[in-house]
């Protein structure tokens, strides 16, 4: 499944706010970019794994493949943030962060790119609720995940 990449502008540039791109890396950013979730899957345990990290966190394994994610999760945690910390997110206020666990297992953090005035106020996101992913494209042409919410079929 190639998820969909949507133009993100900001009212500061925020590329110093993205980490490097380095040989460990590179793939996975490389993937935002060609609309594809990307993470390590450890070659002896077999377990997918993130954020990035040269040693599986289950067996201990150095050795790592990368494994294509479907997109798919569901809210695992969610925080609101009603003032912004940042410059470069001020123009989203509010907006909820949530950290979705994807249907392979692993869990990552994103915004969700539903607008709050159409959520209700006092409990504007649900754990469990079935979420996919899609990319956010910065201005300096890197990418980012985030996450919409799904409609739950009645």
């Amino acid at each position: 499944m190639t998820i969909v990449i949507t133009e993100r502008s900001f009212p500061q540039d925020p590329a110093s706010l993205l980490p490097a791109v380095n040989a460990d890396n590179a793939h996975y950013w490389d993937g935002l970019a060609a609309g594809e979730l990307n993470v390590q899957q450890c070659d002896g345990c077999r377990r997918p794994r993130y954020p990035i990290v040269p040693v599986c966190p289950y067996c201990g394994g150095t050795a790592w493949s990368w494994t294509k994610l479907s997109g798919r999760g569901k809210v695992f945690s969610w925080v609101r943030y009603a003032r912004s910390y940042l410059p470069e997110f001020e123009d989203l206020m509010p907006y909820v962060v949530i950290l979705a666990e994807m249907e392979e297992g692993v869990r990552m953090f994103g915004r969700l790119m539903d607008k709050l005035d159409k959520l209700p106020a006092t409990m504007p996101v649900s754990i469990n609720a079935p979420v996919e992913t899609v990319i956010e494209k910065w201005p300096d042409g890197r990418c980012v995940p985030a996450f919409k919410l799904l409609k739950v079929k009645s």
